[in-house]
């Protein structure tokens, strides 16, 4: 269904970019719901943590399952429409691991979720890498900012619910409904020719998503690959502190529900600083200089974190690794979209099977590890993945413009509204 004219009104008076800022941040406020309350799932299912990582195992499971069908549902719906439909679904979706009754349950609760976060993830980061192009302007990194502020401004409020006392049930009955609402709205408000996937600027989506044999997925190309590798280490760290500082703070450090929330909260928060300013840097410094420096503040950061002996150094470790991971992602986003090889939800799609599985295999990983040894030496087990991120680098600069981006900056004032 088409915007409404006042819908359509709106659009065009919203800055650059404003709508698809609003996706971002109501996307990463629903996962948010959940982090506070992992450790009262574990205990209230009794589950150890190889068994909680083994739940956790499901969602990037889902997620593959998602990703393999989102370039040709994406081609079919169009941009706006996919995030109009994805973005409430995966809210209402993930109700299910807060009212799972037992492991199986859970298991299954957190498949589902995964197979729509991929729809949406792929919807809203397509549709930002279109308006960049179409607008000549860097936006990518402002759109994750805001995906760090929502997974902010959630936890702290899910950890205050947490701490007042309300149960989880009628916490996710509330909370989840609402953000599906309100994600609607926000993708209501999308441009409508983001459904044209900016034709002058990126080609349709699927225009080649396809093998003569008829395959709704293409895998990564082996010139892509190494693209989509790059920021694995980096975005398992961010896993990490998704689904296991809370887990760490509780039961390592012996902290409070509302501690888990600030201690995330900082990650999350310097996550959001770093990545709102993260165009500004990368046109300044260039997009390798920055991830190396992104990955270093990621090894040092989760080095302290894991060897934290109280929440306040485990609160500094977690900034600096929020700093560390913040831009890595939507830069390599950007790079894929701007390879010439095929159309670029096909590319983005391949980055996202790749690397945002990772992210979401990082917690299962560390449920096993944690099991078998222990939770510190568990987080201290990724950083080998940041020493990858920081070798890989070089791939950004591979189809990177050859002209500086200043003057697409300076001219920003010119595209306020779309």
């Amino acid at each position: 269904m088409p915007p409404t004219p006042l819908l359509s009104r709106t659009a065009e008076r919203l800055p650059v970019g404003a709508a698809i800022h609003a996706v971002f941040f109501i996307e990463s406020s629903v996962l948010a719901q959940w982090i506070p309350r992992i450790p009262e799932i574990k205990d209230a299912l009794g589950l150890g943590d190889a068994q909680l990582g083994l739940a956790l195992l499901c969602m990037p499971i889902g997620t593959l399952l998602g990703l393999t069908v989102a370039g040709r549902a994406i081609e079919r719906l169009g941009l706006g429409g996919s995030c109009r439909l994805f973005m409430p679904l995966w809210a209402l979706l993930f109700i299910g691991p807060g009212l799972a009754p037992s492991f199986a349950a859970l298991c299954a609760a957190l498949a589902v979720a995964g197979v729509a976060i991929a729809m949406i993830e792929t919807a809203m980061n397509t549709e930002a890498a279109r308006q960049e192009s179409h607008h000549g302007i860097r936006l990518m990194s402002r759109c994750h900012g805001f995906w760090s502020l929502g997974s902010m401004v959630g936890v702290l409020g899910a950890g205050a619910v947490a701490q007042a006392g309300v149960t989880m049930q009628a916490h996710v009955l509330i909370a989840l409904p609402l953000l599906a609402l309100l994600g609607w709205l926000a993708a209501r408000l999308l441009p409508a020719q983001a459904d044209l996937a900016g034709a002058a600027a990126v080609p349709p989506v699927g225009t080649v998503a396809c093998d003569d044999d008829g395959a709704t997925f293409r895998w990564p190309t082996r010139a892509l690959l190494p693209l989509c590798a790059m920021p694995l280490g980096l975005m398992m760290i961010e896993g990490m502190f998704i689904d296991w500082s809370a887990v760490f703070v509780r039961d390592v450090l012996a902290g409070s529900a509302l501690s888990i929330a600030i201690v995330y909260a900082a990650f999350s928060c310097v996550m959001a600083i770093t990545r709102l300013g993260g165009d500004r840097l990368a046109t300044r410094f260039g997009d390798v200089s920055l991830v190396r420096a992104s990955a270093l503040c990621g090894i040092a950061g989760t080095m302290l974190f894991a060897l934290a002996p109280s929440t306040a150094i485990a609160f500094v470790g977690a900034a600096l690794a929020g700093a560390g991971v913040a831009v890595v992602f939507p830069l390599a986003v950007s790079a894929a979209a701007r390879r010439t090889d095929r159309a670029p939800a096909d590319n983005v799609a391949a980055l996202n099977m790749v690397s945002f599985s990772a992210f979401l295999f990082a917690p299962p990983l560390i449920g096993f590890l944690s099991e078998a040894f222990t939770l510190r030496i568990a987080i201290l087990a990724l950083v080998p993945g940041a020493v990858l991120s920081l070798w890989l680098s070089r791939e950004l600069a591979v189809g990177a413009p050859t002209s500086a981006p200043e003057p697409q900056v300076r001219t920003r004032r010119h595209h306020e509204s779309v």
